[in-house]
C-alpha cells in the first residue's frame, strides 16, 4: 500500500526557523573553534578563510605557556562542583519543606523568597562584599562558594516538582517508621531526578560563567577561575588575536562538553517543568 505524504507548510516553516536559529547560535562558536587552529597571519587575512589552511596546535601550546591554565581550570571545576552540590541540596530541602510541610505563614515565606528574585544582583553586591570583608573571606575559596549556596530559582523549581510527589507515598513511609531525612533522601529525591539534573546544570553553568563577583573579590592568581584568568590574559596579550581566540575556546569548551553530556536530562527537566 502506497503511503501519501501531506505537504505541511507550517511544519516546514517551523523546522526552517529552528535550523536557522541553530546556525545563528552555532556559527560564532564554530568560527572561534576553527580560528584557534589558524596562525596569526591567516586569522587577519582578507578575505577570511573558513577552514584553516593548515591545522596547528601552536596557539594552544603558547596559551598553556603564557598562563596557568590547569590551575584556573581546577579552580573552576572545584568551585563549580561545590556550588552545584550545595545549591541542589539547599534548594531540595527548602523546596521540600515548602511543598509538603504545613505551617503558619508558609505562603508568605514562599512569596518573600520569590520576591527576592526581582532584586538586581548588583544591588546586593556591596552589602555582600562588606559581609565577606568582616568575615575575612575575601580572596579565598569561601567567597567563591558560600554566596552561591542558595538559589531562589532552584528553590522554586524544586517546590513545583515536589508538590506532585504523592502524599500517600510519604504517609506510607511514615507508617513504616522512616525518619524525615530518610523520606527526603530515599523516597522524594529519586522521584525528582529530572529537576535535580536541570538545577545541577544551571547552577554549574552559573558558577562557571560567574565573572563580576570573582573579579571584585579575588586578587590572588591562586584562587582565580577561568573567566577571571581569561580576563587577565586578555589584558596582558591585547592585540594577539590568535592567542585570545584560543584562550576563549579553552575557557568555553569544558562547559560545552558538560552540557552535551547532560543535555538529555536537562531537556527532560525543562520539559516537565513547562508541563506543570
Amino acid at each position: 500500500m502506497q503511503k501519501t505524504f501531506k505537504f505541511n507548510g507550517f511544519k516546514i516553516m517551523q523546522i526552517s526557523l529552528l535550523v536557522m536559529g541553530a546556525i545563528v547560535v552555532i556559527l560564532p562558536f564554530w568560527w572561534m573553534l576553527l580560528s584557534s587552529f589558524k596562525s596569526s597571519g591567516e586569522l587577519l587575512q582578507n578575505p577570511p578563510t573558513w577552514i584553516p589552511e593548515s591545522f596547528s596546535l601552536t596557539n594552544y601550546r603558547n596559551v598553556m605557556e603564557a598562563m596557568p591554565y590547569w590551575k584556573y581550570l581546577s579552580n573552576s571545576v572545584f568551585v563549580g562542583i561545590v556550588n552545584t552540590f550545595m545549591g541542589v541540596l539547599t534548594s531540595a530541602l527548602v523546596g521540600y519543606v515548602l511543598a509538603k510541610y504545613k505551617f503558619w505563614g508558609k505562603k508568605f515565606v514562599f512569596f518573600v523568597i520569590l520576591a527576592t528574585m526581582i532584586i538586581p544582583y548588583q544591588v546586593l553586591m556591596i552589602p555582600l562584599y562588606t559581609i565577606m570583608m568582616d568575615f575575612g573571606w575575601v580572596d579565598s575559596y569561601l567567597v567563591l562558594t558560600i554566596p552561591y549556596f542558595f538559589n531562589i530559582f532552584g528553590i522554586f523549581l524544586m517546590r513545583q516538582f515536589m508538590m506532585d510527589v504523592p502524599d500517600e507515598l510519604i504517609e506510607a513511609a511514615k507508617l513504616d517508621g522512616c525518619s524525615h531525612f530518610r523520606i527526603f533522601f530515599n523516597i522524594v529525591l529519586p522521584v525528582v531526578k529530572p529537576a535535580i539534573a536541570t538545577i545541577s546544570i544551571l547552577l554549574f553553568m552559573e558558577s562557571w560563567d560567574s565573572f563580576l563577583w570573582p573579579l571584585i573579590t579575588i586578587n590572588s592568581q591562586e584562587y582565580m577561575t577561568l573567566p577571571i584568568g581569561l580576563n587577565s590574559f586578555l589584558n596582558e596579550h591585547f592585540g594577539r588575536f590568535d592567542l585570545l581566540v584560543t584562550a576563549s575556546v579553552m575557557t568555553v569548551l569544558p562547559m560545552v562538553i558538560v552540557f552535551l553530556i547532560a543535555q538529555k536530562s536537562f531537556i527532560e527537566g525543562i520539559s516537565l517543568t513547562g508541563s506543570k
